[in-house]
């Protein structure tokens, strides 16, 4: 269960830098800008314990030594790339659809896709069987996901190619996430994991930044706030404790405990710090609670069938 709790710790703290990196692409007026400044400081804290710790050093000469050696493969180390994608495409298709519905499509396809990625082995968790227990659980998630984010749902709009988006690039962070684990596993340390993966989705935004700055875009003056800029070490948290769980909990549980991670602290925040026009619904209460329920019995009831196994 401990690497249960740490999946929904790093959950509830990336419903905290949502918050951190809305507002600040709000001042800046550019989500795409806002996200590359996220990575940027989050790759600037893990440059700094890399080179301020010796075994993550020794972490990222693994890595390079594994590319050398075929230990790794090309594609094994671009997971991070699909986080850049993800913040790129958010940036982009929320405005249209709205949160709501950018929520449940990339909930839906991140736990449609975890159950693939679980069953083909590509987490270094290895083979899980879909079975009945984490298919109805992935069902109720997102529906429990639904129920939370009802009263956005009602005044959403519903675009086609937006929501494709949105599904295609929930599907790949679930990719994303087998990917750092295998990385992990090479480097033995999740910074150095965290490094690549940082590195990865900083180009991915680069590109997609002068794509916009190309067609029009413009970046505004940047706050002088420091909190706003915290996004980015909060992200280096999650993928380095994601890079570490996955090989104990497989993609489908790690996500699942995480998108309740997620709904906790969304609850959180809007009790105790609530952003202006928020507040706590008996929907968002609801959906969290029948999340929690969800995935708490779905691993109780795993673990009780492994024992009389």
């Amino acid at each position: 269960m401990l690497f249960a709790i740490m999946a929904v710790v790093v959950g509830a703290l990336t419903a905290i830098q949502s918050r951190l990196n809305g507002q600040l692409s709000t001042d800046i007026h550019n989500g795409i800008a806002a996200a590359l400044i996220s990575f940027g400081t989050g790759w600037i804290f893990v440059i700094a314990a890399c080179l301020f710790n010796r075994p993550d050093r020794e972490g990222l000469a693994k890595i390079w030594s594994g590319l050398k050696n075929r230990e790794l493969r090309p594609w094994e180390i671009i997971g991070g790339m699909g986080g850049g994608f993800f913040v790129a495409i958010q940036s982009s298709v929320v405005p249209t659809i709205g949160v709501a519905i950018f929520t449940i499509c990339t909930v839906g396809g991140q736990t449609a896709s975890s159950m693939v990625v679980d069953f083909i082995g590509l987490s270094p968790s290895g083979k899980h069987r879909i079975t009945w227990i984490r298919s109805i659980t992935a069902l109720i998630t997102l529906f429990s996901v639904t129920v939370a984010v009802y009263p956005q749902l009602r005044s959403a709009t519903f675009k086609a190619a937006p929501i494709i988006l949105a599904i295609t690039v929930g599907i790949v962070i679930a990719f994303q996430q087998a990917l750092n684990g295998r990385l992990n596993v090479v480097s033995t340390r999740p910074l150095s994991t965290t490094f690549v993966n940082f590195l990865m989705g900083s180009i991915v935004l680069s590109v997609a930044l002068a794509i916009n700055l190309g067609r029009g875009g413009s970046i505004g003056h940047l706050p002088h706030g420091v909190i706003v800029y915290l996004g980015g070490p909060i992200g280096v948290i999650f993928i380095a404790v994601s890079a570490y769980t996955v090989k104990h909990l497989g993609i489908l549980n790690f996500i699942l405990f995480s998108v309740t991670g997620q709904l906790i602290g969304a609850l959180l925040l809007d009790w105790l710090a609530p952003a202006a026009h928020t507040k706590i619904s008996a929907y968002l209460i609801t959906g969290t609670a029948m999340t929690l329920i969800a995935v708490v019995s779905s691993r109780v009831l795993t673990l009780r069938k492994s024992v009389k196994a």
